[in-house]
């Protein structure tokens, strides 16, 4: 049987020569052979674990100049881009092979929905895709350490390598062709700035956002539902409606959490920007559908409903309809199909004067353009059922369908604005309406009295006030589906909700005496502490009359977001992840003893200490009755450009999320009531034990210094890779450091703690209180467990104790580093050990020997980069000890190493 990555390998291997003959014609010879020097030293000191390799490896990199050391860093760096897009490309090569195979994918729409039928009712299946939500939400976390251009050239390379497996069918010429260009794409890379001279600001980053929005998603959401009609249909037969439940958002311009770079107006702009492409995107597709349909109705007739559909849009346009009747007289979609561009281009020119002109809040001027989208959804209805009423299902029914579920799916907004604020800003702004002091707690009796009486407060001129009006601003703009969340960080529950409330009716958005409630309040809680008193918190919101009528205005419906990455920085790893479980299994109990249709909100990040892992065993994991069908999270950072830079992956991962959705809404593979009761209480004392021993580390009064020498935070700080500040003040405790950079930092040091760190004395503490056997059952059919164990464990195997010891040496006190490293590498060690016990192996990752091989290769890799890391940063710090300044090109080679690290280990923040 042939080895299913043996292409990858000779990928790799091809990719590696490629950049070996860069370097000569770039470097000249003496590069490569230092490149290969180091390489060797690293691979000798993997396989012989003994000090003398460790300090050649050590001795050679603190002999090279700078500029050599650069060179070097670049090189290792670059080695890890090509890898990653090979292994990318592999993924695409797999998902082909699947297919022409009509094998299905584990993971696939086709592999989630076989068989369902037997457990499933179509009834079932049909009601839960009535009231489905899936909401994929961009986030400009600074955690990209690629540049855009840098994944541009990524896309092409990807391209040509699969033209590349093409080799049979090309000629000679064809096949040298492509390694021209493959070649040409790596020495442009080379020449290429890999790190940003400057920070990006946020119009940069709403254009990296568009990106993906418009090249990548915006063209596969066809090919998505098609693949979703054709597996729904091949268990349940025809007829389940599939609605376009599927929908894309953006914190990019609209997020105000501690990003001064960000305001109302940024939001405002942003919005009308997305909306104007979106627009534009629209024009296109239906100047292309028009010239497709060419039917002529001398040969085909057309529907009644398609010709009286055509005399409304004359009588609109009758300048244009003259023109097209002397046209396309005998084509009756092609004159529909010009009417309707002509429309959205109204719509589109409307929203380009408001931007010009500061995009005022008063209604557009459409004249003869389309005020919703769903206008422009009925006109392609119309469309739909002339053509599958005359012969049309092979003469362009497929494209108009899928023009119209991108209708749909981006409306006239691509992807909606959800609006975020620190919470107290809003308790700040309701004081200001309600004339309380500013200190003084917020006054339930005055907040009911603003929200019941017929007298609306003051408007305070406030940053919290001028975020809410901003979400009327779009809507007023670009429609209901430009704006909607409002979303509050470090939420403390009710009294926030019914601030947020006052402000919105301050704003109009909230009438409750005319039956509107036009935005969405979504409390955001994030610390172990407000997880703990959420359920409570949302039941105390439901049962208060304002918040009451609100919520029945709303049709019952409460959005609630969690936060993985300030609980896992606040909490630890495994107190963390149980504390997210017992908040979602508790606000689902509230919801259903309420009758409120909820949905959760995930802010999960890229990596394991940020709730980062495989999407679709995590929405399996998640308890019982937490989805029901509705689902929303965060895409963040470098795993937007994992998911989204090459079109299969992205369809891929649209189907394995919405398929993980739909499984998990309509089966459970949970345990039962007192079995899952007995669990809980075991991890319990587990997730206790964890949390002490993590908070006892992390409030060491050494612990910050520590930090602070042994990772490179403060360059990661400097770097330009995101329009936000590191640190939500001035302040330098941990509470005030973003939950991005902690992660980063410890990443880059290879101790990865957020990751793992109290899971040796949990585990520990869990296989004495349950034994062996009862772990592993519970691992076997408890999936919260069997994820939060495999999350772990991968967070193990990537973290390496005996690198990370190198960086000891930045330590200015040696004494206090060795104490709390080696409590550091005693906790990874007692993790290891139960991870083990429990999975009955004897490694880490025997279970899973794909990721196990990975790493294994990978770290010969990544090794130079950290040691080399610890040799410039140590230089650095040397300098800024004389008081001297740091040179540029110092600080640009340790920046060159943080981005070949975060490549090697496919991890940032």
């Amino acid at each position: 049987m042939a080895d299913p990555f043996d292409s990858l390998r000779r990928d790799v291997t091809y990719l590696g020569h490629v950049l070996g003959d860069t370097l000569v014609e770039q470097g000249g010879a003496e590069l490569l052979a230092v490149e290969e020097e180091v390489r060797a030293l690293a691979k000798a000191r993997r396989s012989t674990r003994r000090g003398p390799a460790t300090e050649a490896l050590r001795s050679t990199l603190g002999l090279l100049d700078l500029g050599t050391a650069e060179s070097v860093a670049r090189a290792f760096a670059h080695y890890f881009q090509l890898v990653n897009l090979a292994e990318q490309h592999h993924r695409v090569r797999r998902r082909r092979q699947h297919a022409r195979e009509e094998t299905a994918q584990p993971g696939s729409l086709v592999d989630t929905l076989r068989g369902l039928s037997a457990t499933v009712p179509r009834p079932a299946l049909q009601a839960l895709l009535d009231r489905a939500s899936l909401e994929l939400v961009f986030t400009a976390h600074p955690t990209e350490a690629q540049r855009r251009t840098v994944l541009d050239k990524h896309r092409r390379l990807a391209d040509e390598l699969a033209r590349r497996d093409l080799a049979e069918g090309l000629t000679p010429r064809e096949l040298d062709e492509v390694d021209a260009a493959i070649r040409e794409e790596v020495t442009t890379l080379w020449q290429t700035d890999e790190i940003r001279n400057e920070r990006p600001r946020v119009g940069d980053e709403v254009k990296n956002t568009l990106f993906y929005l418009e090249e990548v998603l915006h063209p596969i959401v066809p090919r998505f539902y098609a693949a979703l009609d054709e597996a729904i249909a091949a268990e349940y037969g025809a007829g389940v409606r599939v609605p376009s439940f599927l929908r894309f958002g953006s914190w990019v311009g609209a997020d105000m959490d501690g990003n001064p770079n960000v305001t109302p107006d940024v939001a405002v702009d942003t919005a009308l920007a997305q909306a104007t492409r979106v627009l534009a995107l629209h024009v296109r597709e239906l100047s292309e559908l028009g010239d497709a349909l060419s039917q002529s109705a001398r040969v085909v007739p057309a529907s009644d409903e398609l010709r009286r559909s055509i005399e409304a849009d004359e009588a609109r346009l009758p300048g244009a309809a003259r023109g097209l009747r002397e046209r396309a007289t005998s084509e009756p979609y092609r004159r529909k199909l010009s009417l309707m561009e002509l429309r959205v281009t109204a719509t589109r020119d409307a929203l380009l004067r408001a931007r010009r002109e500061g995009h005022a809040a008063a209604p557009l001027e459409l004249g003869v353009g389309y005020a919703r989208p769903d206008e422009l959804a009925r006109d392609l209805s119309v469309l739909e059922r002339s053509l599958s009423e005359n012969r049309g299902h092979r003469a362009g029914l497929r494209r108009v369908v899928g023009l119209r579920r991108q209708v749909e799916v981006f409306g006239f907004h691509l992807a909606r604005l959800d609006v975020r604020v620190p919470a107290r800003w809003v308790r700040d702004a309701a004081r200001s309406a309600l004339w309380l002091d500013e200190e003084a707690p917020l006054d339930e009796a005055q907040l009911s009295r603003a929200l019941d009486g017929s007298r609306v407060p003051a408007r305070p001129g406030m940053d919290g006030m001028r975020a809410m009006e901003a979400v009327g601003r779009i809507r007023a703009l670009v429609g209901e589906g430009g704006a909607g969340s409002f979303i509050m960080s470090m939420a403390r529950g009710r009294d926030d909700m019914l601030a947020a409330l006052v402000l919105a009716r301050i704003a109009g958005l909230y009438r409750p005496e005319e039956g509107v409630a036009a935005v969405s309040v979504v409390p955001l809680f994030e610390t172990l502490d407000d997880l703990a008193r959420s359920a409570d918190e949302l039941r105390a919101a439901i049962a208060h009359p304002a918040y009451a009528r609100y919520l029945a205005l709303r049709g019952g419906a409460q959005e609630v977001m969690i936060g993985y990455s300030d609980s896992n920085k606040d909490a630890g790893m495994l107190a963390a992840s149980f504390a997210l479980y017992r908040a979602q299994k508790a606000l689902t109990e509230v919801a259903l003893e309420y009758g409120v249709a909820l949905q959760i909100f995930h802010g999960r990040g890229g990596s394991i200490g940020r709730g980062g892992g495989p999407s679709q065993r995590a929405v399996e994991s998640l308890p019982p009755g937490s989805i029901d069908g509705r689902f929303k999270l965060t895409e963040q950072g470098e795993v937007i450009g994992w998911k989204y830079l090459l079109p299969e992956i992205a369809e891929r991962n649209l189907e394995q999320i919405a398929g993980g959705v739909l499984h998990a809404s309509l089966t459970t593979s949970y345990p039962s009531g007192d079995e899952l009761s007995r669990d809980e209480a075991r991890f319990g004392v587990a997730a206790e034990a964890a949390l002490g021993a993590y908070r006892s580390l992390v409030r060491d009064p050494g612990f910050i210094p520590f930090f602070e020498a042994v990772t490179p935070l403060s360059e990661l700080s400097a770097m330009p890779i995101g329009s936000r500040p590191a640190r939500r003040s001035a302040s330098t405790r941990l509470e005030d450091l973003r939950a991005i950079p902690w992660v980063f930092a410890w990443t880059q040091c290879r101790i990865n703690l957020p990751g793992w760190y109290g899971a040796g004395a949990g585990l520990t503490a869990l296989l004495k209180t349950a034994g062996v056997d009862e772990a592993r059952r519970m691992r076997e059919r408890w999936p919260f467990f069997a994820s939060t164990l495999d999350a772990v464990a991968v967070a193990l195997a990537t973290a390496d104790m005996g690198v990370a010891s190198q960086y000891l040496s930045l330590h200015p006190e040696p004494d206090s580093a060795r104490r709390l490293f080696t409590r550091i590498a005693l906790d990874h060690g007692r993790a290891a050990r139960a991870i083990r016990t429990i999975y009955g192996q004897e490694t880490l990752l025997a279970h899973n020997p794909t990721l196990a091989r990975s790493i294994e290769l990978r770290n010969p890799y990544v090794d130079p980069l950290s040691f080399l890391q610890v040799e410039l940063l140590r230089r650095k710090r040397e300098i800024e000890a004389r008081g001297e300044a740091v040179p540029a090109d110092l600080v640009r080679a340790i920046l060159l190493t943080i981005n070949g690290v975060a490549a090697g280990l496919r991890n940032t923040g």
